[in-house]
């Protein structure tokens, strides 16, 4: 889903180019059968002399490349529309957009068909005209279709920059990534066991994590008869140097596993969605941020936001958790995974919006009925404890900037989130006294 040749605007357009390439040496086939005489075209396909083909083609070609020039003119603005509006991260979900990619390279295709037919069109004084009927009736026809590709053209960036659409979207990625990492049923979770620091494999470069095959280091780590701890996981920033994972008892192959590591550690400029789900949750953080921000300073964008955080962190909560132990193919522990724990993503998702919902009552009511909307799914006093924590700072930091007539509906919506979670009643009665001090 994160293959780097998908996430551009040439791969795509290059094929469909290279497809109408191979359409044009076809009809050129048939036209040049037709010319010579071994085959028969129906009388209906001649519509002129090479004068009024050269015409034909000659418009055609203009007209395309005047409208490819205004679909990547729309890209481009597009692409400007979502880096101020939804962050710089999410241009490459614009850039990957199979829509947008098909789009442009039907109007590339058909251009270059349009010239190489019209380049194809010869009228000589010592012979016979050439006038390539088949090749431009194909011209005339993808011409048309392009009328088609770009009335869908502009109601698909019309709808890729709404931002129902792209938190839907986000979510479903989430959704995606969380069935990848959940594929094969879960191992029980064991213990984890301690691992000596008999060796530091460190990072070969500077970025964020992308991807671990674990399946591999784990062959690696039985064949140097090695147990791998992992002191990072996807999605977090590394430097140069920085010690990645720590491996126990090496007395051999030492420089093999360090080989291995090194190519079975994918290290890159940017997160990607592969082995790191909270990246779909942070998307969705930065376009609340930027909704609530003084410039734009739109809460409900912000409580949208919210709600499909809500989805999210409701199908987190239903998965069984991982075991952070990969075993080999004997049973015995050889890579230690370094967790994303529930609690982690939690904060992670709330903790942004709510410092700038301290001053918003719709967007801090918005978090709690979000919590409130959660707890049903959430098994544990660890996750629901978690939960509570972000319920209490939510409401702590409004009463410290807010209104006091906002802090009844506040403190409602407060106490739904906590008797949702099936809490003890320790948290509630601290809520009157802090109600009446605001």
């Amino acid at each position: 889903m994160n293959v780097s040749w998908r996430t551009n605007l040439w791969v795509v357009p290059s094929l469909i180019v290279s497809a109408a390439l191979a359409v044009f040496v076809m009809s050129q086939s048939l036209d040049r059968a037709h010319y010579n005489g071994a085959i028969t075209l129906p009388g209906w396909l001649d519509q002129g002399s090479a004068a009024d083909a050269r015409a034909l083609l000659s418009a055609t070609a203009g007209a395309i490349i005047t409208t490819l020039g205004l679909v990547l003119s729309i890209t481009v603005l597009t692409l400007s529309i979502a880096a101020s509006q939804f962050g710089q991260r999410l241009l490459r979900r614009y850039m990957r957009d199979r829509g947008t990619q098909a789009c442009i390279g039907i109007f590339a295709a058909t251009f270059v068909f349009s010239l190489l037919t019209l380049l194809s069109v010869t009228s000589r004084s010592n012979e016979k005209e050439y006038v390539p009927w088949v090749s431009i009736w194909i011209s005339t026809v993808w011409a048309l279709a392009c009328i088609g590709v770009l009335i869908y053209y502009i109601n698909h960036v019309a709808l890729s920059i709404q931002v129902n659409n792209v938190l839907a979207e986000l979510s479903s990625d989430f959704r995606w990534v969380m069935r990848q990492n959940h594929r094969s049923k879960a191992p029980p979770r064991v213990p984890i066991p301690e691992v000596r620091s008999d060796l530091a494999l460190a990072a070969a470069v500077t970025g964020y994590i992308q991807l671990i095959d674990f399946h591999a280091l784990v062959s690696a780590a039985a064949e140097a008869d090695a147990m791998v701890r992992f002191l990072f996981r996807p999605g977090q920033f590394v430097i140069k140097g920085t010690t990645l994972a720590v491996a126990e008892g090496l007395e051999v192959r030492r420089s093999r596993l360090a080989e291995v590591f090194g190519r079975t550690v994918r290290i890159g400029v940017r997160r990607t969605l592969v082995q790191d789900p909270e990246f779909a949750l942070a998307q969705i953080v930065e376009i609340a941020l930027r909704a609530m921000s003084p410039g734009i300073n739109d809460p409900n964008t912000a409580v949208t936001c919210v709600n499909w955080l809500t989805d999210c962190l409701r199908e987190l909560a239903q998965y069984t958790p991982k075991s952070a132990v990969h075993v080999d193919s004997g049973g015995n522990a050889r890579v230690i995974e370094h967790l994303n724990e529930f609690q982690h993503v939690v904060a992670a998702a709330y903790g942004p919006i709510r410092q700038v919902a301290s001053n918003s009552q719709m967007l801090t009511i918005g978090v709690l009925n979000s919590i409130s909307l959660i707890a049903p799914f959430v098994e544990g006093e660890a996750r629901k404890e978690a939960l509570n924590t972000q319920a209490e700072l939510a409401r702590e930091g409004f009463f410290s900037d807010a209104a006091s007539r906002g802090c009844e509906d506040v403190t409602a919506a407060y106490r739904l989130a906590v008797e949702a979670l099936h809490l003890s009643d320790r948290s509630m009665g601290t809520i009157a006294p802090q109600s009446q001090e605001s």
